[in-house]
C-alpha cells in the first residue's frame, strides 16, 4: 500500500492524517483513511443523526416584567424577556466539514401600533411581511446569517477530529423601544395607546457547510450548504398599554395587559424554514416607522425608514401606503439587500430526514440581488 498523499513522516501522524483528509478533492487520488477513538474503535464521520438534543427550553423569564419609564418628552418601556436554553451533545467523531449549529430566530407576524387618540397612529412595520413578498423576517443582529447572535446562540465545528462535547446554546430576547408623548407636525396629538402583536419561530439548526466554503466566509449559502432541523418552537408576545395625556408625566400610564395567552411551545413535529428566514434583511433593518392619520386627506409621514429594503424604493413607497402619496426620497444609508421571488421552505427533519437540504434541491428558484450580511445595532421598535 502506498502512504496517504500529504501525510510528512517528519509530523505528528495523527494530525497530517487530519490534514490529508480536509485536503480530499484537490486531486483524483482517493485513500482510505481510518480514524480510531481512544477507545480502539473505528470513529464514524460527522452526521446529522450524531448530533444529541438533551434539553430544550423556551420560557418567559418569570423574574421579568412589562416595566415602563415617563420622560418629559419620551415614554420608554422594556418588556418581559424571553429565553431559550438548549443543550446538545456531539460524540467523538471526525468532521469532514466545517459545520454551524445554533439558533434562529424569525419573525412572520408584526402589529405595533402607537396610537395617538382621534387622529391616528404610527406604525412600525416590515414591508417583506406588510407587503407579502417573503413569509417571515431573520431576527438576528445582521453579523452571521442566519444565527439570533455572534456568541451564546452558536457553536463552530471545524473539520478534523472531534472530542465528546457538551454544548449549551442560549439567548434572551426582549423589547425596549422609546415612544413620543406628543407630535408637533400633526398638531401636537397625544399617546393614547401602546399595541404590541408579535409572533415568532425559533429552530434549533445544523448547517454543513459546503465543501467549497471559504475559511473566512461564515454566511448562509442556500444553495450549497445544507440546513438540518433539530427543533422547531413557536412563541407569541401581545402588549397593551393605555395612557391618560391629561394627567402630568408620571402619572400617564392607567392599565398594562401583558398576560400572555399562552406560554412558549416546543413543536412535535419540525417545521421547515422559509429563506427569507435565513437571510436579509433582519427585524432592526427591516423595520420602518410610519404615521397614518386618520384622515384620509392627510398624507402620512415616514419617521424612521429602513435601513435594508428588497425592492425598489419606488416600490416600497406604493407597498407601504397604496393610494395615499408617500412621497420621499430614499435615505442614502438604505440598501437594497433583494427578494426571494420564491421563498421556498428548506430543510431537512432531523426526525424524518425528509425535505430539501437546501435550495440545488429545489427546482425554478430566482433569487433577487446577491444577499450579503451587513452589522446593526440591536434596537427594538
Amino acid at each position: 500500500y502506498q502512504p496517504c498523499a500529504g501525510i510528512d513522516r517528519g509530523v505528528n501522524l495523527k494530525q497530517s492524517i487530519i490534514n490529508s483528509l480536509c485536503g480530499w478533492g484537490r486531486d483524483s487520488r482517493r485513500f482510505l483513511v481510518f480514524f480510531f477513538s481512544s477507545s480502539g474503535s473505528t470513529m464514524s464521520k460527522l452526521s446529522p443523526e450524531d448530533i444529541n438534543v438533551l434539553s430544550v427550553r423556551a420560557y418567559y423569564d418569570s423574574k421579568t416584567a412589562t416595566n415602563t419609564t415617563e420622560m418629559a418628552n419620551l415614554l420608554k418601556y422594556e418588556s418581559q424577556h424571553f429565553r431559550c436554553k438548549v443543550q446538545l451533545e456531539l460524540p467523538e467523531c471526525i468532521a469532514d466539514r466545517c459545520w454551524s449549529i445554533g439558533l434562529v430566530q424569525a419573525c412572520d407576524r408584526m402589529y405595533l401600533e402607537n396610537r395617538y387618540g382621534q387622529s391616528g397612529s404610527s406604525f412600525w412595520e416590515f414591508h417583506p411581511l406588510k407587503s407579502g413578498r417573503h413569509k417571515m423576517v431573520n431576527d438576528s443582529d445582521g453579523r452571521q446569517y442566519p444565527f439570533y447572535s455572534l456568541t451564546s446562540s452558536k457553536f463552530e465545528v471545524r473539520r478534523g477530529v472531534i472530542s465528546d462535547s457538551l454544548i449549551s446554546l442560549t439567548y434572551e430576547d426582549h423589547f425596549y423601544p422609546t415612544v413620543a408623548w406628543e407630535l408637533p407636525y400633526y398638531g401636537g396629538a397625544k399617546l393614547t395607546d401602546v399595541i404590541r402583536k408579535q409572533d415568532f419561530w425559533v429552530w434549533l439548526v445544523a448547517i454543513k457547510r459546503a465543501s467549497s466554503r471559504s475559511a473566512t466566509s461564515d454566511v448562509f449559502n442556500a444553495k450549497n450548504d445544507e440546513i438540518y432541523i433539530l427543533k422547531t418552537m413557536r412563541w407569541r408576545y401581545n402588549l397593551h398599554m393605555t395612557f391618560d395625556p391629561t394627567q402630568p408625566i408620571g402619572k400617564r400610564l392607567q392599565r398594562i395587559y401583558d398576560t400572555q395567552e399562552e406560554q412558549p411551545v416546543i413543536l412535535e413535529s419540525n417545521h421547515p424554514l422559509p429563506l427569507s428566514a435565513l437571510s436579509p434583511p433582519h427585524c432592526n433593518a427591516a423595520q420602518s416607522l410610519i404615521w397614518y392619520p386618520n384622515n384620509p386627506s392627510d398624507k402620512p409621514k415616514l419617521l424612521v425608514p429602513p435601513k435594508q429594503i428588497i425592492v425598489p424604493w419606488d416600490t416600497w413607497t406604493n407597498d407601504m401606503a397604496p393610494g395615499r402619496h408617500l412621497s420621499v426620497k430614499k435615505p442614502d444609508q438604505c440598501k437594497l439587500v433583494g427578494e426571494w421571488a420564491h421563498d421556498t421552505e428548506i430543510g431537512v427533519d432531523i426526525n424524518t430526514m425528509s425535505g430539501a437540504a437546501n435550495s440545488r434541491a429545489l427546482s425554478n428558484l430566482e433569487t433577487g440581488p446577491s444577499k450579503q450580511p451587513r452589522v446593526s445595532s440591536r434596537s427594538r421598535g
